[in-house]
């Protein structure tokens, strides 16, 4: 047991970096217990996003500067590894009061009575105002709400304006096939000056096809990480196609050297310095990254709808909730800290700069009136929400992690064997299907989990 704790502080230890890593060089090592200067009480908070990182640590600031309720707020960003930290830090019973909304750590816990009910101290104006925020099934489960989106994000095309004249391209690609076939080009007649047609951060499968090719199979054929809802079974057996084009996208004839091993950030920087002809990537991060971590021209890139194979309509894209935050329910100031959260993050004045500045994309009605755009959003049409995007129903898995254990790889990574590797199509998206199908039904049989089947269901009106 000792062995496991110190090994458990150690890796907790490791995975932590204090947000003077991003900009905010004064930031103090985290505080434990009391503020020694003012016997303050200490509210902690986890992010794991870089991309508004200035912008709330001086929200933070202020508050920390003027609120009468003697907080201090500690505001720390996890470079890496954040599902992980939070593991652990549940585990040793450490968590923070105030996390930032993470998909896969939301499910995973919120069975678990991890997260805060918040209607537990909102007051009737709160809800009355985000009342057009809250999803049943999604946020919402059996009458308690666990998190308010702010802002929405979704996949698109993020493309170099000035390489795409360089080589003759006139639009962004619509197709699968436009899109290996102008990736080429450019690899082709660039290369020697160490410019490269496409790049994406294959470092991390699920962190880079999240927002990919699930948002193209979306759109394809109106099935979601596999699961398709008429059927209310898996069924990978459509991906073949838009697989078959990945593997030629991340070849050398295509990409930029190295894309097996390459991050989110580094892919950036080459971006930003003029050296990918394009990548895919979230609507809610790229602006702020592109005006305060990695300055680029505004009119050197734009943004586009990811291409599909076959460039129909058949599916809603989703949009994936931003911009929220989740409250420790196991928290000794869990009162304290929702004040803390509405107090900083739901303020019109914070909710208005964060969409003015390019951080995310307001869903709030209010704000999306009240903004006053730049330039750098206004101008690029396909940062906002379109007609292509809607708030889809959840898959059995994402329901409930812990009611669908596949056994072997995930989709990811087995389809990381495919364009990376020699993994044999057709019989490996049959393998995948049947894997899937049975940790699902496994779950249900054992009272985990529940048949999602949406008879009637509509991808273009989900």
């Amino acid at each position: 047991m000792k062995k496991k704790l110190v090994s458990l502080l150690l890796i907790s230890a490791m995975t932590m970096t204090m947000l003077a890593g991003c900009g905010g060089s004064d930031q103090k090592e985290t505080k434990e217990g009391n503020d020694a200067s003012g016997d303050k009480t200490v509210i902690t908070i986890w992010t794991k996003d870089r991309h508004d990182a200035n912008y709330i640590q001086e929200k933070v600031d202020v508050y920390n500067e003027t609120n009468t309720d003697n907080v201090q707020v500690e505001y720390q960003l996890y470079t890496d590894n954040f599902d992980q930290a939070v593991d652990l830090a549940v585990q040793s019973g450490e968590l923070p009061d105030i996390l930032t909304l993470n998909d896969q750590v939301y499910n995973k816990y919120v069975n678990q009575g991890q997260w805060l009910d918040l209607y537990e101290y909102m007051d009737n104006d709160m809800k009355e105002y985000f009342k057009d925020e809250v999803y049943e099934g999604i946020n919402e489960i059996d009458g308690k709400l666990y998190y308010i989106p702010t802002c929405g994000t979704t996949g698109r095309l993020i493309y170099n304006k000035e390489i795409f004249e360089k080589v003759g391209i006139d639009a962004p690609p619509t197709t699968m096939k436009e899109m290996v076939e102008d990736a080429k080009l450019i690899t082709s007649e660039l290369s020697g000056e160490g410019i490269y047609g496409y790049a994406q951060h294959m470092k991390s499968a699920s962190s880079a096809l999240e927002r990919t090719l699930d948002m193209q199979m979306e759109r394809e054929n109106g099935i979601k990480k596999g699961y398709d809802f008429t059927k209310g079974e898996y069924d990978f057996s459509t991906y073949s196609e838009v697989l078959g084009y990945w593997k030629e996208l991340l070849s050398e004839e295509c990409a930029f050297p190295g894309c097996e091993a390459l991050d989110i950030d580094p892919l950036r920087t080459q971006f930003a310095n003029g050296k990918i002809g394009m990548y895919m990537s979230w609507t809610h991060s790229e602006p702020g990254v592109y005006k305060d971590q990695f300055p680029m021209d505004s009119d050197k890139w734009d943004a586009a709808p990811i291409p599909t194979v076959s460039g129909e309509e058949k599916g809603k894209q989703n949009i994936k909730f931003t911009s929220a935050y989740l409250v420790n329910a196991k928290s000794e100031n869990a009162e304290l800290a929702f004040k803390v959260y509405k107090d900083i993050f739901t303020t019109e004045d914070f909710l208005t700069g964060y969409y003015e500045n390019g951080y995310g994309v307001s869903i709030i009605p209010t704000i999306q009136e009240k903004a006053q755009l730049n330039e750098e959003i206004a101008n690029k049409e396909w940062l906002q929400m379109q007609d292509i995007d809607g708030v889809l129903p959840l898959t059995p898995q994402e329901k409930n992690e812990q009611a669908v254990i596949v056994e072997g790889e995930d989709y990811y990574k087995t389809f990381e064997s495919i364009y990376y590797g020699d993994a044999e199509m057709e019989s490996t998206l049959a393998d995948l299907t049947e894997r899937y199908n049975k940790a699902y039904q496994q779950g249900i049989e054992d009272g985990i989990g529940t048949e999602v089947k949406i008879a009637g269901y509509d991808p273009l009106n989900p």
